[in-house]
C-alpha cells in the first residue's frame, strides 16, 4: 500500500461570499489579522522556465522579499531531492546564485539574463487554524484579489485547507460544513497557472487532456488516483469556461473529460471492487455527461442547417445551456469534484482493498494486462464487422474509444524509441477506426437525433455501393488495427 499522502483542499467561491466565508471560518477558529502578500513572477519571454518544469516568485510581505524557485510538475521535481528552494532578498530582483536551487545548473548565464517579470499576484489573505473535534487540526487561508500579466487580469477568490493533524475525514467534512453557507467548487489550478495562462492569452481558450504523469514502478492505487486527478482537473477546468461563455469546444471538452473519468473507472474495475461509492460516482458521471450531449448534439448540427431550422436549434441551445448551468450551480454538481478527491484520497478501495495484492502491484503489468483485455474485446466484437447490427457497431465504437484514452492514459509507462513508434502506429489504425465507425454510427442514429431535436430534413439514405464502400473501409482499419503489433508487450 501507498505512504500516507499529505492533504491540502484548494476551493474557489464566488467574491461576493467572501464576507460570508470568513465569518463562517471564524467562529470556529483562531485567526490571524489580513496580510496584503504581493508576488512577482519571473521567467523568459518565450517561457523557458515553465517550459522546464519550474517557477520563480519573489513574494513582497510586509517589509520582507521572500525569493521562491518551485519544481512545479512532478518530472522536474524527480531530479532533486527538494522541490523547494526559499531565501530572503533585498528587493525585487531575482538573485540567481547557487543557492537559488537548480536555476543556475540548467540555464546558461544568457538565458538566466533574459529572466524578467511575467505577470503579478496581489492577494488579501486571513489565515489560521481550526481545531476540529476529534483531535484534528486544518490551517486555512483565504485568498482574495487578482492576478495580472500586462492588460490582463484575472479575480481569483480561493480558501486553501490543509490537513496539520489529524483525520482526512476532518477536512473534507469543514469543506462540507462550508459549503452549506458558500457555494463552493473544488479549485485546480495555483496562481503560478493562473498567471501562465493570462501570459499565453489562454484566458478562455478550452482545455485538452494534459499527458498524465505515470511511473513505471507506480502502484496500480497511486495511478488510478493520479488519472482521476487529471480528468477531474480537465472538467474543472472547461466548466469554469463553460459557466462563463457557454462556448461549444467548452462544452466539448468538459463532456470529452467525463467521458475519460468514465473509461479510467472501467480500466481500473478490478481495483475498485467492493467499493460501493465507486458504482455511485460512474452514475453520477455517466448522468452529467448525458446533460452536456444533449448541447454536444446541438453543436454538432447547428453548422449543417439554415434559415428558420438554424435559429430554432440556437435557441434550443440557449435553453439547454441555461438548464445545464442550472445544474452545475446545484450542489450535487458542484460537490462531485471535492466527493471524488475525497474518495480518491481515502475512500474504501484504497484505504480496505477486496485484494491487498492488487493495491500492491506496480501499474506497468497491470496496464499491459487490461490492454490485453480490451483489445481481446474489440477483437472478439469486431469479427464480422459488415453483418454486425448497428448497436453492435456501436458498442465497438465505445469500446474502441475506451482502448484509446488507456493507450493515452498509460503513454508514460513505454519510453523508447521503438515501443513508442509502435504507439503511434496503434494510434493511427485505432482512430482510423474509430473514424468510420462513427460515421456509421451517425447515419445510423441521425433520424432519432433529428426527430429527439424536432428538425425536419429528409436525408437521403446511403445507397447499397455507398455503404458497402463504408462497411469495406471499417473491416479493413479494423483488421489493420488487430494486425498491429502490441506495443505493451513489446
Amino acid at each position: 500500500m501507498d505512504d500516507p499522502i499529505e492533504i491540502e483542499l484548494k476551493l474557489e467561491y464566488d467574491p461576493t461570499d467572501r464576507d460570508r466565508l470568513i465569518a463562517c471560518v471564524l467562529l470556529a477558529a483562531s485567526g490571524r489579522p489580513s496580510r496584503r502578500l504581493r508576488a512577482t513572477y519571473f521567467d523568459t519571454p518565450d517561457f523557458k522556465l515553465d517550459k522546464a518544469g519550474y517557477a520563480l516568485r519573489i513574494r513582497t510581505d510586509r517589509d520582507k522579499h521572500i525569493q521562491t524557485v518551485k519544481a512545479a510538475s512532478s518530472q522536474a521535481a524527480g531530479l532533486f531531492v527538494r522541490g523547494e528552494w526559499e531565501r530572503e532578498v533585498g528587493d525585487d530582483k531575482p538573485v540567481l546564485d547557487e543557492k537559488a536551487g537548480p536555476l543556475s545548473q540548467i540555464f546558461d548565464a544568457a538565458t538566466l539574463a533574459r529572466i524578467s517579470p511575467l505577470f503579478t499576484t496581489d492577494i488579501e489573505r486571513i489565515s489560521g487554524l481550526i481545531d476540529h473535534p476529534g483531535g484534528s487540526q486544518i490551517e486555512y487561508a483565504i485568498d482574495s484579489g487578482e492576478v495580472r500579466a500586462g492588460a490582463r487580469h484575472s479575480r481569483l477568490s480561493e480558501i486553501e485547507l490543509e490537513l496539520k493533524q489529524g483525520s482526512a475525514e476532518a477536512l473534507f467534512d469543514l469543506a462540507r460544513s462550508l459549503n452549506q453557507q458558500v457555494p463552493l467548487r473544488l479549485g485546480v489550478q495555483s496562481k503560478s497557472e493562473r498567471g501562465y495562462a493570462l501570459a499565453r492569452n489562454r484566458i478562455a481558450t478550452a482545455v485538452k487532456a494534459a499527458p498524465v504523469v505515470l511511473e513505471r514502478n507506480m502502484s496500480a492505487p497511486a495511478a488510478f488516483a493520479a488519472i482521476a486527478a487529471s480528468c477531474i482537473r480537465q472538467y474543472r477546468l472547461n466548466e469554469e469556461l463553460l459557466l462563463r461563455s457557454g462556448g461549444a469546444e467548452a462544452v466539448h471538452q468538459a463532456r470529452v473529460a467525463l467521458r475519460r473519468l468514465r473509461s479510467a473507472f472501467w480500466l481500473f474495475k478490478p481495483l475498485l471492487q467492493g467499493d460501493d461509492r465507486a458504482a455511485m460516482f460512474a452514475a453520477e458521471l455517466r448522468w452529467l455527461a448525458g446533460q452536456l450531449g444533449d448541447i454536444r448534439d446541438i453543436d454538432v448540427l447547428l453548422p449543417r442547417l439554415t434559415g428558420a431550422q438554424r435559429s430554432s436549434l440556437v435557441a434550443m441551445r440557449e435553453d439547454r445551456l441555461n438548464q445545464a448551468c442550472r445544474q452545475l450551480a446545484d450542489a450535487r454538481v458542484r460537490m462531485l469534484p471535492i466527493d471524488l478527491a475525497q474518495w480518491l484520497s481515502t475512500g474504501t478501495w484504497r484505504t480496505a482493498p477486496v485484494d491487498p495484492a492488487l493495491g500492491e502491484r506496480d501499474i506497468t503489468s497491470f496496464a499491459s494486462d487490461r490492454l490485453d483485455r480490451l483489445r481481446k474485446r474489440i477483437k472478439r466484437d469486431g469479427r464480422g464487422l459488415a453483418g454486425l447490427h448497428d448497436e453492435q457497431r456501436h458498442e465497438l465504437r465505445k469500446d474502441a474509444k475506451k482502448l484509446r484514452y488507456a493507450v493515452e492514459f498509460f503513454v508514460a509507462l513505454y519510453p523508447g524509441r521503438k515501443p513508442r513508434r509502435r504507439m503511434e502506429r496503434f494510434l493511427d489504425r485505432l482512430e482510423a477506426l474509430q473514424d468510420k465507425l462513427g460515421e456509421l454510427n451517425d447515419r445510423a442514429g441521425e433520424p432519432a437525433l433529428f426527430a429527439r431535436l424536432g428538425i425536419d430534413i429528409a436525408i437521403p439514405p446511403l445507397g447499397k455501393k455507398q455503404r458497402r464502400r463504408l462497411l469495406d473501409d471499417a473491416e479493413e482499419c479494423f483488421e489493420a488495427l488487430i494486425d498491429c503489433k502490441r506495443f505493451w508487450r513489446d
